[in-house]
């Protein structure tokens, strides 16, 4: 006995303010379907006629959904389900996520924080060789049900080897799927210790350990990664360096101004991808403070920043 949606297909891009009609096929078994998005907030029933289904829906908040179909028997009872992921469309700017690692706690409530307009998140994954954040896992399986658009980075050590780094990295993200964010590699000098590790290694050799491990991941994933860092990195470390500018930026910069100062001559023209711009910030959902960020452009230009990552 079993279900199974027709339309709309797995990773759809739909119109906020129509009515979706969600439609799909079971076998006999299955006499009425109940349709759920987020596993969580029911729309609507409907019964079985000749082996199809029908319910149709408005939806009025741009994001990515889960829409869960459960078939009931004649008892009531469900015995069978299936899902697709569908991303809602609309036209607000900046879309806003955020970023956590192990020190974030293990309580996060991530239905809570996608309700409160965050419509994408990064999780640490690794850090050097062998380092792996212990809460990574559950992060990275929670952001996913709660139906955000999510995303991993390694931290990256320059005193370790960065093809072992990069593996170390890729173990984890093995379940990487066509709607997740590119992976990251964060650059950065902080802590203390980390700088005096970049001290030691000239600007030729940071450019081709960092090269590396992009072109390890690339090649694995078959996606162009993000580089996460500073202005205050690049202009110290990387001498204002236009070397990966044909990278995504994800940048650090926090200052009161409307826009962050942006590196290597406004990253050759390209500008900022996505913002970091507190590491105060507060989310309903997530205990203490997180860093928030912004990504330059809409919901929609943010789905097709995803899928424009794939390597042809």
């Amino acid at each position: 006995m079993s279900i199974k949606f027709t339309l709309p297909t797995n990773l759809s891009h739909l119109k906020l303010g129509e009515a979706i009609a969600f439609q799909g096929i079971s076998d006999n078994g299955v006499t009425k379907v109940e349709l759920l998005a987020d596993d969580k907030f029911k729309l609507g029933e409907t019964g079985v006629y000749d082996g199809t289904w029908t319910i149709s829906y408005p939806f009025n908040r741009a994001g990515k959904r889960r829409i869960v179909a459960n078939g009931l028997d004649a008892n009531q009872q469900q015995i069978s389900s299936d899902a697709v992921d569908v991303f809602f469309v609309g036209a607000r700017q900046n879309e806003l996520g955020i970023d956590i690692y192990s020190n974030n706690g293990d309580s996060i409530d991530w239905q809570t924080v996608k309700n409160s307009d965050i419509s994408f998140a990064f999780a640490k994954a690794t850090e050097g060789e062998t380092f792996v954040d212990s809460q990574f896992a559950k992060y990275w399986k929670n952001m996913k049900a709660a139906g955000l658009i999510r995303g991993a980075y390694h931290f990256f050590r320059p005193l370790k080897d960065p093809k072992l780094q990069a593996d170390n990295f890729l173990k984890q993200i093995q379940d990487l799927e066509i709607g997740d964010l590119p992976p990251v590699l964060d650059i950065e000098h902080y802590p203390e210790k980390i700088a005096l590790e970049w001290q030691q290694v000239s600007l030729n050799q940071r450019i081709d350990i960092v090269q590396q491990w992009l072109d390890k991941v690339e090649s694995a994933t078959g996606r162009k990664p993000i580089i996460y860092s500073s202005p205050s990195f690049w202009d110290e470390y990387m001498k204002e360096s236009q070397a990966f500018i044909n990278y995504p930026l994800w940048l650090a910069h926090y200052t009161d101004k409307p826009e962050p100062t942006v590196p290597a001559n406004n990253w050759g023209g390209k500008g900022w991808t996505i913002w970091q711009y507190t590491e105060s910030g507060t989310v309903a959902g997530v205990n203490g403070f997180v860093d928030r960020n912004r990504f330059n452009s809409s919901f929609d230009d943010l789905v097709a920043f995803v899928k424009d990552s794939l390597i042809a």
